[in-house]
């Protein structure tokens, strides 16, 4: 099996690029070669500090440019790692440690739920430790894991699977030959595992990772002419707020484009942010645990408006049906998916979960369809169909109608149970701007487009709760 070093590598862009920019904040630029003398003095530093290197190590640190020195400092020092983000309650925090045996901690601050575990403070600034003695960052076969992942999932406490430093690697290949991963701005905060995942092969790309503390248009519009950002990734949710926040003036530069994904992004979305921010949008279908799946480019949204693109060359996938055999072409089925790089496998596995994995393949329990010769479809998570009276009745179709409507700005549909009908499909609105159809009007403007399957009750909110990845809160609108 081929080996890796990390550092070998941020040494080999520092060495060719020195004064390229590894890190753009707004109030400051990192070259590589400082980078590099940040992340090496860090790990020797850690060291000094009684770290264990090999040693699984936690990360609690919320400043994006400590916590990024620390992930870089880590992986050189071939120690594999998680990050123990502030979104997570302390419950988890520790259920998370425990699950992959973490028995070290590297912290911005000391707390009450890191007792028993080893804690070494970061320092406010990179600390000053020279000469690192060369053994110090070895080089690891590409099977090793260099980062525990953390799903954002629908369970209280998160499922876990090892990534390798393979994976890393491929992340970085794919990253270096798109020219749009150059300088690109991430707007999800590095606690979040994707997001943190993102930064790693940025920067072992060669690349630059531009960072945002405000998202409003015309902040975002400034910010990328002053870094040149060649492409802003953001999730589905945000995209929308950016989207509906818009207005003609604030439309992006040429140089830039938009990545969405984590969930749905409808046709109307898209159409809106072609319209006010950028033609050049992709819309993205993947998983933690496979990476992407398939991409849509900017040329398939007016054809294919809720297509998520064809499968990329390395994966294999099929669709299929109740009856586990393949679907007809334009019929939704669970997909399944195998790639050479995807996670085998969850760290002890937590009850429920073990049929994501079954004779070397991965389902997501995601329902795609794909017609023939075209992109494929996602319909949402197959947890949330709901089936009345024996009708099967996709949450995606309501709020696709729904969103369509000029006054609606998000949907969400979802479940009331019944004895006797089964699931009775109700949606919540929030409203665009000072519109205001009444709810009679949009159970109208629903019935005339899908019939049987339109909700039986529409309710206005101010909001729709989401997850800390975005993703709505179905169960939690239904409680309700």
């Amino acid at each position: 099996m081929p080996h890796l070093s990390i550092y070998a590598t941020l040494m080999e862009h520092a060495a060719r690029q020195p004064q390229a920019e590894a890190l753009v904040f707004d109030d400051r630029r990192v070259s590589y070669a400082e980078f590099c003398d940040q992340v090496s003095s860090f790990a020797s530093w850690l060291t000094n500090e009684g770290l264990t290197p090999g040693q699984a190590t936690g990360v609690c640190i919320t400043d994006e440019r400590r916590h990024l020195i620390c992930t870089m400092a880590l992986l050189c020092l071939g120690t594999p790692q998680m990050s123990l983000g502030a979104h997570e309650v302390d419950s988890n925090k520790r259920a998370l440690a425990r699950k992959a045996n973490i028995t070290q901690l590297v912290v911005q601050q000391r707390e009450g739920w890191m007792e028993g575990l080893k804690t070494i403070v970061a320092p406010q600034n990179c600390p000053v430790s020279r000469n690192a003695p060369p053994d110090l960052f070895p080089s690891r076969t590409l099977d090793t894991v260099g980062l525990y992942h953390n799903t954002s999932g629908s369970t209280n406490v998160p499922k876990t699977f090892g990534m390798t430093l393979e994976r890393l690697l491929k992340g970085a290949k794919r990253y270096a030959e798109n020219p749009r991963e150059r300088r690109a701005l991430r707007t999800g905060s590095i606690e979040f595992d994707a997001h943190r995942l993102q930064r790693i092969c940025a920067l072992l790309a060669g690349n630059t990772c531009v960072f945002a503390r405000d998202l409003n248009p015309s902040s975002i519009v400034a910010l990328c002419a002053n870094a040149e950002v060649s492409l802003i990734h953001l999730n589905a949710y945000k995209l929308a707020s950016l989207a509906h926040a818009a207005t003609s003036e604030c439309r992006l530069p040429s140089c830039t484009g938009i990545l969405s994904g984590g969930s749905r992004v409808p046709g109307a979305l898209r159409h809106r942010v072609k319209a006010f921010l950028t033609e050049e949008l992709w819309v993205l279908y993947a998983t933690s645990e496979t990476g992407m799946i398939s991409r849509a480019n900017p040329d398939e949204h007016e054809l294919f408006p809720e297509g998520v693109g064809y499968p990329a060359p390395d994966v294999t996938f099929e669709i299929l049906g109740r009856s586990g055999k393949p679907v007809r072409p334009g019929e939704i089925g669970r997909i399944r998916v195998h790639k050479s790089t995807m996670a085998k496998g969850y760290v002890l596995e937590p009850a429920g979960v073990a049929s994501h994995y079954q004779d070397g393949w991965f389902n997501p329990g995601d329902l795609i369809s794909q017609e023939e010769g075209e992109p494929l479809v996602f319909h949402g998570r197959a947890d949330d169909v709901m089936i009345l009276n024996g009708i099967n009745i996709f949450p995606s179709a309501i709020e696709d109608t729904l969103e369509s409507h000029p006054d609606v700005r998000e949907a969400i549909a979802y479940p009331v149970k019944s004895r006797i009908h089964g699931d009775i499909p109700v949606a919540a609105v929030v409203m665009q701007g000072q519109r205001q159809a009444n709810p009679v009007e949009l159970l109208n403007y629903c019935r005339q487009s899908l019939g049987v399957r339109a909700p039986r009750q529409i309710r206005i909110v101010e909001s729709i709760p989401r997850n800390t990845g975005g993703k709505p809160l179905r169960g939690q609108m239904a409680e309700s």
